[in-house]
């Protein structure tokens, strides 16, 4: 009777200490490269990066990727480390101060006035799998618009599509690509925004 008791006390204790599989969580960091820029007449100016306007998957930590046309799933042992839509803006806010274009760069969160507002949409900043999850893309969809505050009027515009093909099919080479893509987005950003102020 004492075997029994102290067999079912035993199992009971390693049912309760089981532990969850751990849980990954990915930063999004995008590596820019070093970038010639014209010399931009906004040095004097200052620019406010509204928060990005996104889908409602990227509002949250959770992790989603989408396999075939249709089904959308989210992965169970991997996360992002922050909500995708503060992330992308952090990583803007950061490229425009790194660049020098603007004589102050601020976020959302800041009071204070500025000439123009940065808006960002982003449409798409997902993973893709093929029907058989054999191989995978990464997809970025997103547009910056410049916005003279003065008379509330969108003066220039970027769209920028893409897509790059992951090394393997899986969420880390997916956080990788979707970094990378992100990367070459800001590039073209610093590019254009010290092109499109006046």
């Amino acid at each position: 009777m004492k075997t029994v008791l102290l067999l079912t006390v035993t199992l009971f204790f390693l049912g309760c200490s089981r532990t969850s599989p751990m849980i990954t969580e990915y930063r999004i960091a995008a590596k820019e490269s070093k970038v010639s820029l014209e010399s931009a007449s906004c040095k004097e100016d200052t620019i406010k990066v509204s928060q990005a306007f996104v889908k409602s998957s990227l509002m949250s930590k959770e992790m989603k990727y989408v396999v075939g046309d249709y089904e959308e799933y989210s992965y169970n042992q991997s996360e992002w480390a922050e909500h995708p839509n503060k992330a992308i803006t952090n990583a803007v806010v950061a490229s425009l101060e790194d660049a020098g274009i603007f004589a102050n760069v601020t976020s959302y969160k800041s009071f204070s006035s500025s000439k123009y507002t940065l808006e960002i949409n982003v449409a798409d900043f997902t993973q893709y799998y093929s029907s058989d999850e054999k191989s995978s893309t990464a997809n970025l969809d997103i547009t910056f618009s410049l916005i003279d505050n003065q008379t509330s009027l969108i003066i220039a515009s970027k769209h920028i599509v893409k897509k790059k093909k992951t090394q393997k099919a899986d969420a880390k080479s997916g956080v990788l690509a979707l970094n990378a893509l992100l990367a070459q987005s800001l590039d073209e950003l610093k590019i254009w925004i010290a092109k499109s102020c006046k």
